[in-house]
């Protein structure tokens, strides 16, 4: 049987070899190349500023028209962030990174239930 910690200890191996990966560097670099563009880091504290005061009022139930305006400002800022190289190379890293992470995730999640079939199986056999 298997402890944890060695689950555990096997899981900070893989994230070891995930930090390695093409993505993981690209991902790094374009985290660094937009946090160099002063613009767009102040674009983007502005913008959470701006969807923390919109999730205020949505957590107080204020209808929307009497915060639209945050609304707008907040589409306006995005659209600015988009059109900025930095930011696009970055949110296509990002992208890249999560589905790494989400074809791990599932390489291990179908590893796991082909074992416990086979193991099914072989009961089954043993108690034929």
């Amino acid at each position: 049987m298997v402890d944890r910690n060695e689950l555990w200890a096997e899981a900070e191996e893989l994230a070891d070899l995930l930090m390695q990966s093409p993505e993981m560097r690209s991902y790094q670099q374009a985290e660094q190349a937009m946090k160099a563009n002063t613009g767009a880091v102040s674009m983007i504290m502005q913008l959470k500023e701006l969807q923390e005061q919109i999730g205020e009022f949505q957590a107080r139930n204020v209808p929307e028209s009497y915060y639209q305006s945050l609304n707008d400002q907040s589409e306006s800022l995005f659209e600015q962030l988009e059109k900025i190289q930095e930011v696009r190379e970055f949110q296509a890293s990002q992208s890249a990174v999560n589905d790494l992470l989400q074809a791990v995730t599932d390489r291990l999640s179908q590893a796991v239930k082909s074992r416990v079939a086979a193991n099914l199986e072989e009961a089954a056999e043993s108690d034929s």
